[in-house]
This record gives C-alpha cells, sequence and structure tokens, in this order.
C-alpha cells in the first residue's frame, strides 16, 4: 500500500493547507491503497480537482466564494448504468428529484486560509436519510474522490455548471469554453486511441492473453516514471539501495524519501 497523494500547489488553494480544506490533488491514489504516512483522501479535494481538470478556473473561482455565491451547481452527466452522475447541489427545484449519494459539508470561514474549511455534516446512501458517524461520512467523501478520480468524470462530455447571479456576458463565456472544450476532449480521445493501437502492434492483435499483455505493459510503463510524480516518462536514476524506485533527479528523490524510506528493500514491491 504505497499510493501517496501529492497536491498541486496553487495560489487560492495551496497544497500546504490543513486537512479538511480543499486541494488540488495532482498524483498518488492507488487503487491497491495508501501509505500509512499519505495525506488523506477528502471530499473537498475531489471536488476542487474536478473542477479544476474541467479547466474553467471561474467556475472553481464561484464555488469557493461563499460569500459572493449563494447557491453553485454542477452536474457531470456519465450516461451508463454504472455510474451515477457527479453533481454540486441539491434537490432539483423543476423535477423535485432527490439528491443521489451524496456528502454535505458546512464551509467555516478561517481568517489565516484565503478559502474556508469543509467540515463533514452528513451523507446519505441510495435515497436513505441524511446522517451517519463523523468516519462514515468522511469515508464516503473519500469514496466520491476516488470515483472521481479513477473514472476521470472531467472528460466527460456533457457537463452542466452554473451558480447564482451569472450574468449574460457568464454564461456566453461558458458556453464559449465549453464548445472549445469538446473539441479538445475529441482530440485527446483520438490521441488515446492511437496509443491503444500502438499498444495493440506491440503485443500482436491476436496473442491469447492480450488482456494480461496489456495490463503488464502498462504496469511497466507505470513502473518507468519517476517515483515523485512529476511527470517524467523515463526518468535515468533509481535508489542506490533498492534498485526498483527510479527518480528523474536528486530532488524528487529528496522528497519521496520520507514516503520510500518505509519500504525500500521490501522483497515485494509490485505496487510501489
Amino acid at each position: 500500500m504505497y499510493g501517496v497523494v501529492r497536491f498541486l500547489d496553487t495560489e487560492i488553494l495551496p497544497a500546504s493547507a490543513p486537512e479538511g480544506f480543499p486541494k488540488i490533488i495532482k498524483s498518488g491514489i492507488d487503487e491497491e491503497g495508501q501509505h500509512p504516512k499519505s495525506p488523506a483522501i477528502t471530499g473537498p479535494d475531489g471536488i476542487a480537482t474536478l473542477l479544476y481538470h474541467i479547466g474553467y478556473p471561474e467556475a472553481l473561482k464561484r464555488l469557493l466564494d461563499t460569500q459572493g455565491t449563494e447557491e453553485f451547481n454542477l452536474r457531470v452527466y456519465c450516461r451508463s448504468r454504472v455510474f451515477q452522475d457527479v453533481y454540486i447541489g441539491f434537490v432539483c427545484t423543476v423535477t423535485g428529484r432527490l439528491a443521489d449519494h451524496g456528502v454535505r459539508y458546512i464551509i467555516q470561514r478561517d481568517p489565516e486560509q484565503r478559502v474556508g474549511k469543509w467540515v463533514p455534516l452528513s451523507t446519505s446512501d441510495l435515497g436513505s436519510s441524511w446522517d451517519g458517524p463523523e468516519d462514515w461520512i468522511r469515508a464516503q467523501g473519500a469514496a466520491v474522490t476516488k470515483g472521481i478520480w479513477f473514472n476521470q468524470h472531467w472528460d466527460r462530455e456533457n457537463i452542466d455548471i452554473s451558480w447564482s447571479g451569472m450574468s449574460t456576458s457568464d454564461k456566453e463565456s461558458l458556453a464559449a469554453f465549453m464548445q472549445e472544450r469538446h473539441v479538445k476532449l475529441a482530440q485527446k480521445r483520438a490521441q488515446r486511441e492511437a496509443e491503444e493501437r500502438e499498444e495493440m502492434n506491440l503485443i500482436g492483435n491476436s496473442h491469447p492473453n492480450i488482456d494480461t499483455e496489456l495490463s503488464e505493459l502498462r504496469y511497466r510503463k507505470r513502473q518507468m516514471e519517476c517515483r515523485a510524480k512529476c511527470g517524467e516518462k523515463n526518468p535515468g536514476l533509481q535508489c542506490s539501495k533498492c534498485k526498483f524506485a527510479r527518480y528523474c533527479s536528486s530532488a524528487c528523490q529528496a522528497e519521496d524519501w520520507k514516503y520510500h524510506k518505509t519500504y525500500c528493500g521490501a522483497v515485494h514491491q509490485r505496487f510501489w
């Protein structure tokens, strides 16, 4: 269980902010679990990360402006029998539709931070009443964030965003952004499909265990990445002790050592 959550450091959402304040996740959510020293995965981090990757800064700014924005609504349409839509808001006043599985937070102002602290209030699971102990509410928030991260819901085609007091200019700007976004998503899909075809060519379409081979190929690619998750795909340094973890610079290695030292040299390093 070696996943280590790392955050982007931005002016409005600094990586050094305490737990409970929304931050943008850079990397480190691992489906096999987290390193004991990893920062916690929280619901507010998932929402901030989602809006950041959607790529419209004004939307994130409006969500965080608890004094100037009375109501903020977002809906990511998954159009799937497997995934529920991702939403911010509550009851649809037009249809009366109740909120799906979700988590409620109270945002408390903090004079030492530019944004407020999100305090878990309650959770609802598949239509149950809004309630629950704090640990369970936090766990549900973390589950939502993991779902956003693993399924990359920010790349969904259809997303609705609105906030109270939107001007005509706000609406036109958002509509223009969404049109540009659709073009970029199409380009991104084309690139991903090209990479998948390249992987298939390396293995061979007729390989009897193609799914297993694809999984191993992608795992080996991840092994080659800088362990500090700086984005480097083919670093030239490695840990001198275990000869396993790879780094692109001594600075990245030093930054990762506080986590890596707890399992460096372990026999089973499949998930590092």
